[in-house]
């Protein structure tokens, strides 16, 4: 039982100093209100008694960790047009428990379903009504008609079928469709008045770049205009400076290819999203990094997805069975074994692609390559899971620590690594002052764990406690069970 809401001290502890890439060991943090009030060697600084004392000698203490991209809305698999009666306060509860659970306790939010539903649930969770990890929210996504997110591509219906079958699966949440740059205005002070933190929306480029062989065999089979529709560079130009104008920032899905990224940047985005399939030149790694741009490669989300098609047994471990309940394991099992013998085939011509030919490059060249040349220009990078998306993704809520290990494999130090989600991706998300570190005066969010990261990354593993707010969610997460559906 808690002796003072108000008052939290940590003991004993050794601080992972993400700044001054340090380590103060056995320390005391003294919080108050929910803030950090001082550090200080442990036995060294006085506090109430009535305080509530946490002694942990030993354990290390990380910031509470930020993860730049989940869909908190989705549930981890291709379940869009599938029927089920769970609400989605419910779902957001249950995959904000996982979040929290792998010591996220901020996240950026991107679409996922019905949209203004997200703010709901961000606000309620940040009056404390809720348990859940900090959001900021995009809201529906900026899109050309019929391209990615786009309602008309899910559904190249006539309008008013459209919108009842988008209202039925809550497809709608998703996407505006943006065409011209006269219309960017008006959606983005939209966007802003509905309760946006920043706009997410696509670089140009269609989703078929990177195979327009495909592209052609579809062609009088697949609707044209899913195939070729692509933001125009002038629409996000005016987007990106519409959005600052109203102090937004801007993220941006990158559209396969490296020439998408690069016209990105030249547009002004704020972060890029994802890894390309290709290679990126050095000239646009130095302009990402002298624009300030951030980078946010998702990088393990394509390869889960190519592990779970190759390794059916994957799916059924205990680890996506608890982040993944039903019916949407059930869900996955079908889709994903659906998706194996459309690749065997050759009945889906894209993923058969995808597969045989650019997962392999993916995994030894496209993400490598483009990590190590992004490290070596100095490029701020930013962790984040794409959580809950289905398609190429496929990564449960809870699997923070994946992305994590991999930037370890690929060179990156550890203190680099821990800095992807904290303070570097405090700063994309304009919260540096308040989070990012652990300094007086900041937000008291912390990860406890009985293993020194630095030593071995793979200690997000096991989370032993995480406190938000200053206060302790629970301890112990490990023995812990999200709700089932």
């Amino acid at each position: 039982m808690r002796k003072n809401t108000n008052v939290l001290v940590i003991t004993g502890v050794n601080i992972i100093d993400v700044l001054r890439k340090t380590v103060h060991e056995n320390s005391t943090i003294i919080c108050v209100d929910g803030r950090i009030k001082s550090i200080a060697p442990a036995d060294s600084s006085p506090f109430a008694e009535n305080a509530e004392v946490l002694n942990l000698p030993g354990k290390y203490v990380l910031p509470g960790l930020i993860d730049a991209h989940v869909h908190l809305a989705l549930s981890s698999v291709d379940d869009m047009g599938k029927f089920t009666t769970e609400s989605m306060t419910k779902r957001y509860l249950r995959n904000s428990l996982l979040t929290l659970q792998s010591g996220v306790t901020t996240v950026r939010n991107m679409p996922g379903r019905y949209g203004s539903s997200i703010f709901k649930f961000r606000d309620k969770v940040n009056a404390g009504k809720y348990i859940g990890p900090r959001i900021l929210a995009s809201g529906q996504a900026l899109v050309p008609s019929y391209g990615y997110f786009s309602i008309k591509g899910y559904i190249p219906a006539p309008a008013i079928i459209r919108k009842a079958l988008s209202i039925v699966f809550g497809a709608h949440g998703l996407s505006i469709d943006v065409d011209t740059s006269e219309e960017v205005p008006g959606v983005v002070r939209k966007l802003k008045k509905a309760g946006v933190d920043f706009i997410k929306t696509t670089t140009p480029g269609s989703a078929f770049d990177i195979m327009p062989e495909i592209r052609e065999t579809l062609r009088g089979k697949a609707d044209p205009r899913i195939l070729d529709a692509g933001m125009k560079p002038e629409v996000l130009e005016a987007i990106v400076k519409c959005a600052h104008s109203e102090g937004l920032k801007v993220a941006a899905h990158t559209m396969a290819l490296p020439e998408h990224v690069k016209q990105g940047v030249n547009a002004g985005l704020d972060s890029i999203e994802h890894t390309p399939f290709g290679i990126i030149d050095a000239e646009t790694w130095e302009q990402v990094r002298e624009d300030g741009v951030c980078w946010v490669p998702t990088g393990f989300t394509f390869i889960n997805v190519v592990n779970l098609i190759k390794n059916p047994d994957l799916f059924n471990s205990r680890e996506y069975k608890e982040a993944i309940p039903e019916p949407y394991h059930s869900i996955g099992i079908e889709v994903l074994e659906k998706k194996r013998q459309a690749i065997q085939s050759g009945a889906d011509p894209m993923w058969a692609k995808l597969y045989n030919e650019i997962a392999p490059r993916y995994e030894e060249e496209y993400f490598p390559v483009n990590f190590e040349n992004a490290i070596k220009a100095g490029v701020k990078i930013i962790a984040g899971t794409d959580a809950g998306a289905g398609g190429a993704g496929w990564v449960p809520h809870g699997f923070f620590y994946k992305e994590i290990e991999l930037f370890a494999k690929h060179g990156m130090t550890k203190h680099d690594v821990i800095r992807t989600a904290t303070i570097n991706a405090a700063e994309l998300l304009g919260v540096a002052d308040e989070l990012g570190s652990i300094d007086t005066g900041k937000i008291a969010d912390f990860v406890m764990l009985d293993e020194n990261p630095l030593n071995n990354i793979s200690a997000l593993r096991n989370i032993t406690h995480v406190i938000k707010n200053g206060i302790l969610i629970a301890n112990d997460f490990r023995k812990s069970k999200p709700p089932s559906c």
